[in-house]
């Protein structure tokens, strides 16, 4: 691959796959979208339990039901913030302009300092 503007090679090269999935990067981005899903998953799954007075239903975090509502936030934006970043993948070489490239990179940084993503 050839050098070119923030990390990529020259805009409007042809779309290979089998490039897109050797990369690092986007092996750790599956992996994080594989581990949100455990997340928010187990948590809508398991994380309640029915109350013995009632029919209220209680989180098993300490009785809290901000805890359970956190973890499930947590997971469905990093869900979301993968596959939005995967596709940023996809689309990232033919991405022709210097100035759009920094953006998706610097938010694409901006992002994995606030999430795992």
């Amino acid at each position: 691959m050839e050098g070119g503007a923030y990390g990529a090679g020259k805009a409007g090269g042809a779309f290979d796959p089998h490039t897109l999935v050797r990369q690092p990067h986007t092996i750790l981005r599956v992996v994080s979208w594989v581990f949100s899903i455990v997340v928010f998953g187990s948590i809508v799954n398991e994380g309640y339990l029915n109350s013995n007075s009632g029919g209220e239903q209680l989180c098993i975090y300490n009785h809290n039901p901000s805890a359970c509502s956190y973890g499930v936030a947590v997971g469905v934006l990093a869900f979301l913030t993968c596959l939005l970043y995967l596709a940023l993948d996809v689309y990232f070489p033919q991405i022709s302009s210097v100035k759009d490239r920094k953006k998706a990179v610097l938010s694409d940084i901006g992002v994995s300092v606030w999430e795992p993503c």
